[in-house]
């Protein structure tokens, strides 16, 4: 038996039908053409218009679809009433959905949201809940919130790994592929030295089943912490900031997300070198017809180049490339902290000095230039202290002084507990954003005793 809404008599075929879920009207349905029939068949359950709820049209706020009206019979695919989903009577009724869909946006992001922009960890460590304070179980309630809110978990937080397979395995297990590929954009991949080789296939394929870039196509950003393990001890902190970045295992990271994400342009033909026809200006592609067809009249090339316009394809624009952005992070004792610390805040002081004496300087030569060489106007001796790396600059290593920027942070976890951390600005690497991180444990503050997984 049908299971149609609608009586057999003859009606209206276009009727205006508006959605609980949108302040906005739906498209109108020919409710004749979605039939594929002007009067439904006898077989047809005989129930009145009045005494029935109208089937709703799915929520245009999610339709993938760029058009807010359309007509019935258009080519949709062949989809009757029946097929449309009926919002249950449990939501239907609910005020939620009476709100206009920015306000329960702005609803489901108070849920959704990670606390203080924590990165979210997958999978959790105990404790870590707490300090995200999600609701995720809030996609539970039902389908349409599922489909409305599912993409803000996964847009509005930075999701991180410690594994490859937590990465491949999220996005089959946790989310969907269509949801990953399209809504996460922010990704951070903590990868220790000793497990390169478990991350490199991932980061390094094109696999549409397993890649970094096949499973998060909409990245904007990826920050990669490298922990490493070339920080000596039995050398001073000066030799350290000097070796830290001969590693070959950053080296292969930094070149290898290059090669996935910011490939080199292709190369034009070496045949002829042409442009493309669809890339071409009006004075190129007039050379070039001349080049092929000597002798025609100039109204022929301007309606070969109108028809040209017309019907040849637009330039395929390749989509933004993410912003990389790789942190190299050294555990170091205590000790190499305070030294690196201390000598950047020192050799801040030191420059503010060197520029306030330099401009003096500057005052001291043009006087002696005008009054001659006196007895209390002696060259300074003093050599220039190193400039700070400013934040996006080519990358030509870091100093003691780069540390002094941001400061020392101290964070604390519940699970790694506290520790001080000091970070330099990011330079460029030829794309990749590369930045140097030390930090140590405080043990005034980490008496938990709990296993650090990024200690």
């Amino acid at each position: 038996m049908s299971n149609t809404h609608l009586s057999a008599t003859p009606m209206d075929p276009y009727t205006w039908r508006e959605s609980v879920l949108s302040t906005r009207s739906l498209s109108f349905l020919s409710t004749a053409d979605a039939l594929g029939s002007p009067r439904l068949g006898s077989h047809s359950r005989n129930v009145s218009l009045g005494h029935t709820r109208e089937p709703m049209r799915r929520n245009t706020m999610t339709d993938d679809s760029d058009y807010d009206l359309e007509m019935g019979g258009t080519n949709r695919g062949d989809r009757g009433l029946n097929d449309i989903p009926e919002l249950p009577d449990s939501v239907a009724e609910s005020a939620l959905f009476t709100l206009p869909r920015e306000i329960r946006d702005r609803v489901y992001s108070f849920c959704l949201t990670a606390q203080n922009g924590v990165p979210v960890e997958w999978p959790s460590l105990p404790g870590a809940k707490a300090v995200y304070d999600l609701q995720p179980q809030l996609l539970r309630t039902c389908k349409i919130i599922r489909d409305e809110a599912a993409p803000m978990l996964f847009s509005l937080n930075n999701l991180t790994f410690h594994h490859p397979s937590d990465a491949n395995m999220f996005v089959r297990a946790m989310a969907t592929p269509a949801l990953s590929r399209r809504y996460v954009t922010h990704l951070s991949l903590h990868v220790k030295a000793t497990d390169t080789r478990l991350w490199m296939p991932y980061l390094m394929s094109t696999d549409e089943h397993r890649s970094l870039k096949a499973d998060f196509l909409g990245l904007r950003e990826v920050a990669v912490r490298y922990r490493s393990n070339k920080w000596n001890h039995s050398l001073s902190p000066d030799q350290n900031l000097k070796n830290w970045s001969e590693d070959s295992r950053l080296d292969e990271i930094i070149d290898g997300l290059r090669h996935v994400f910011l490939p080199p342009p292709p190369s034009k033909s070496a045949s002829d070198g042409v442009k493309p026809l669809n890339e071409m200006n009006e004075h190129e592609f007039m050379r070039f017809v001349d080049a092929r067809r000597p002798g025609e009249d100039m109204a022929f090339k301007r309606q070969l180049l109108e028809l040209h316009k017309a019907h040849a394809p637009a330039a395929a624009r390749a989509p933004d490339p993410p912003a990389i952005k790789v942190v190299c992070a050294c555990r170091v004792h205590s000790a190499h902290f305070n030294l690196v610390v201390s000598a950047s805040s020192s050799t801040g002081s030191r420059a503010d000095t060197h520029r306030h004496h330099h401009a003096n300087g500057t005052t001291a030569a043009i006087l002696a230039s005008a009054l001659g060489p006196g007895p209390g106007l002696a060259d300074s001796d003093e050599s220039e202290p190193p400039a700070a790396v400013q934040e996006g600059e080519p990358f030509r290593g870091f100093t003691a002084i780069d540390f002094g920027g941001a400061g020392v942070k101290r964070l604390h976890d519940p699970i790694v507990g506290s520790a001080k951390v000091a970070t330099t600005p990011f330079a460029d690497r030829n794309g990749v954003l590369v930045a140097l991180e030390i930090h140590c444990l405080d043990p005034k503050r980490d008496g938990h005793g709990h296993h650090h997984r990024d200690a």
